[in-house]
């Protein structure tokens, strides 16, 4: 399921320039599919997360899947970008139902050390589709159109489906669910808020994360455009983001058991940061080529891997399951509503070399290492020691 979602994100970079020549457009208009799929997936976690914990895991995500197969065929039949705009709002929708839920059903069933690893492995299955889906979308672009590269992802949703209807148990029990009412969501959400813990775990990974979506927003751009790259060859370059990202999530999982979770974290934000200070060195210095422009952001999207499963898992673990589709919802919200900041405040970007890229990636992982400083490091008295939940 994580990986059909996903399919989503990246698969049609490489086919950005088609997609707006066939459409009649400008390449930064193309790239607002970019935020309408974030702020969607931001605000629709606030419905779905709560809606979970009355109704349980299991119908919100085939209910997601449905949603999200229907939108992706009306993405590939779109005429225009209005109406693939809208496509793409509803998509999103689709998908942050099967990502909100799989996060609570891992809240449901673990806490701690076994949170964090069993989280490690649901960011390896976010990561897969990103990874690979650019290299595929290049490859089906060089045989047909844009358009193949929605078909193949509402393909890849439909083969999914069965799977989660037959082979998905229900991890709510009836009696641990709690009705849906609007006072009682409000003050869920207002002291979840307010929990320092909650929130530091949260904005870090919201911040850090922020790194991979620059980078999928601005690439085309300074990548294809800029430096010529062709859209193969971009494709190729993209899967190494993913790339280390999925195997600092695997080395977290490693990790967590000879380490204590803060200190993993810690690691991933200081490689964001250095990430973000060799983007701009290189940018500065006017050597940045396509290789180090992906390396720069190889480094930080590496720490993302390190930091994204053990911020998650310690999050949740701050509530009871009853709750953990709402503070999943909370959590989504404020890593999508600043993925959505980012990706609309660098298509508005004026590009004249990866200079701008470069900043915007530096400020993004230095506020995640500050907001963890700030809200974690210098509160847990138990810092260095091993958390097991």
């Amino acid at each position: 399921m994580m990986f059909a979602s996903q399919l989503a994100l990246t698969i049609y970079l490489p086919a950005v320039p088609s997609m707006a020549s066939d459409l009649g457009t400008t390449m930064s208009r193309v790239q607002l599919i970019i935020p309408a799929y974030l702020i969607a997936f931001a605000c629709m976690q606030l419905v779905v997360g709560p809606l979970s914990d009355a109704l349980g895991r299991k119908p919100l995500i085939i209910g997601g899947l449905l949603v999200f197969l229907a939108a992706t065929i009306g993405c590939a039949l779109s005429s225009d970008l209005s109406t693939l705009l809208c496509f793409r709002f509803i998509q999103a929708a689709g998908a942050c139902s099967i990502i909100v839920v799989s996060r609570a059903i891992i809240r449901d069933i673990s806490v701690g050390e076994n949170a964090a690893r069993a989280m490690s492995w649901l960011a390896m299955g976010l990561a897969v589709g990103p990874a690979i889906a650019p290299f595929l979308g290049s490859l089906l672009l060089e045989f047909t159109n844009w358009r193949a590269c929605f078909l193949a992802t509402a393909m890849m949703s439909a083969l999914v489906l069965p799977f989660a209807w037959f082979v998905l148990h229900e991890t709510l029990p009836i009696q641990s669910r709690r009705p849906l009412q609007f006072w009682e969501l409000t003050r869920v959400y207002s002291s979840l808020l307010w929990r320092r813990d909650f929130m530091g775990y949260s904005l870090t990974i919201s911040f850090q994360s922020g790194t991979f979506q620059i980078f999928i927003t601005a690439a085309p751009i300074v990548l294809i455009s800029m430096m010529g790259l062709s859209p193969q060859i971009f494709g190729l370059y993209v899967i190494m983001i993913p790339g280390g990202f999925i195997l600092a999530s695997y080395l977290s999982g490693v990790a967590i058991s000879r380490f204590s979770i803060n200190s993993v974290i810690m690691a991933g934000c200081l490689l964001g940061v250095i990430g973000g200070i060799f983007q701009v060195l290189v940018a500065v210095m006017g050597v940045a080529t396509p290789f180090f422009i992906v390396l720069g952001i190889f480094i930080s999207n590496f720490g993302t891997g390190l930091v994204f499963a053990n911020c998650y898992a310690l999050a949740l673990s701050t509530v009871t399951p009853s709750f953990a589709g709402a503070a999943s919802a909370l959590g989504g919200f404020l890593h999508q509503g600043w993925a959505f900041i980012l990706s609309l405040f660098v298509t508005w970007l004026v590009h004249t070399s990866s200079i701008q890229m470069a900043i915007t990636q530096f400020a993004t992982t230095f506020f995640a290492l500050t907001f963890f400083l700030l809200t974690v490091v210098f509160f847990a008295s138990g810092f260095l020691k091993n958390e097991k939940g």
